[in-house]
């Protein structure tokens, strides 16, 4: 990037609640035990309860009554983005969405009906909810956000892949100020597919979390609460020997003695453990990590922005399935 951008407010819904503070000890978030296929194991997830204060002043939105979960996560966030900065117009607002997975609770509803039922009964009521794009098309519609909008899909590592496209906007003059989400929801498929991808390790206890994050950025600026000075993304690999060459790689362009924040899990734990043993690493929070993917990643970005006792830090973001990239955050 050519020029530094700047963190102007951030919105959070997570399973501790919707403050910053909530980020700070995972220990105190609810988790309920949901069992895998067969009932043989049973994992912790990390829920957020959408009948609670604030979360639920979403849920009777004509738009919304219908909507996926992952839509009242992300509705939430970027509300509270806005929220922070009511000087600043909606309608020249621009969106980035960054999404692992998307509508998991419908598209399974979906097809699990298509494949019972047959495909002369597949729900049309339920389809437009599987699209990857249909929860931000709820969110700007519902807050009036004018600006151009925009999904990107893949593993935790897209949350910096959203970032540079804001940051690309906003160095081209498309538009002033852009709102980059990540969010998830959970969908109990979700335990079988990572217990098959042999994410869950002994090692490094794996716990699924679902929420949002989202960050407003804008044009560097002294108020604010923190600048973004350097993104490495694009760092891919196909195996997980190749994983560690590709953390290797990302982290070269990033002064040694910048402290990196530690945000790897599963099974990614041991091969960034490795990568960082010559550098300075420290936790942000207490408990044990929870990931909810680019949502963590959000979280993650902010934590980083608010603690202005470090200068700079480096956020990586370890994707567990094809991608490997960091931000720099700095604080004057």
């Amino acid at each position: 990037m050519k020029n530094p951008a700047s963190i102007l407010s951030f919105g959070i819904s997570c399973p501790g609640g919707t403050s910053a503070e909530a980020l700070e000890d995972f220990s105190k978030w609810p988790v309920e035990s949901i069992s895998e296929a067969g009932g043989c194991r049973h994992r912790e997830v990390a829920r957020i309860n959408l009948s609670a204060e604030p979360v639920n002043r979403w849920r009777m939105k004509p738009r919304l009554r219908r909507a996926s979960p992952l839509s009242h996560h992300l509705i939430e966030a970027i509300a509270q983005t806005l929220e922070a900065r009511p000087e600043i117009d909606p309608a020249r607002v621009g969106v980035v969405g960054a999404f692992f997975f998307g509508c998991l609770e419908y598209s399974v509803r979906f097809y699990k009906g298509l494949s019972t039922d047959g495909r002369r009964f597949a729900s049309p009521i339920l389809f437009p909810e599987t699209v990857v794009n249909t929860p931000l098309s709820h969110v700007v519609a519902e807050l009036g956000i004018g600006g151009p909008v925009y999904s990107q899909v893949g593993d935790t590592s897209c949350w910096v892949s959203a970032l540079r496209t804001a940051c690309l906007w906003i160095e081209n003059g498309d538009i002033d100020h852009v709102i980059v989400a990540g969010a998830e929801e959970f969908e109990p498929h979700l335990l079988d597919a990572f217990h098959s991808l042999r994410w869950f390790t002994a090692e490094h206890p794996f716990r699924i979390a679902e929420g949002a994050g989202a960050v407003l950025i804008g044009k560097k600026t002294p108020d604010a609460i923190a600048d973004i000075t350097r993104i490495a993304d694009g760092y891919t690999f196909r195996t997980r020997d190749q994983a560690s060459a590709a953390g290797r790689e990302c982290l070269t362009g990033f002064n040694t003695e910048i402290p990196i924040l530690h945000t790897a899990t599963s099974w990614m734990a041991q091969p960034a453990a490795s990568l960082l043993s010559e550098r300075q690493v420290i936790s942000l929070s207490q408990g044990p990590l929870h990931d909810g993917f680019t949502a963590s990643s959000a979280w993650n970005t902010i934590l980083a922005a608010r603690q202005r006792q470090y200068p700079r830090l480096v956020v990586p973001h370890w994707g567990l399935s094809q991608n490997i990239a960091a931000v720099e955050i700095f604080h004057e």
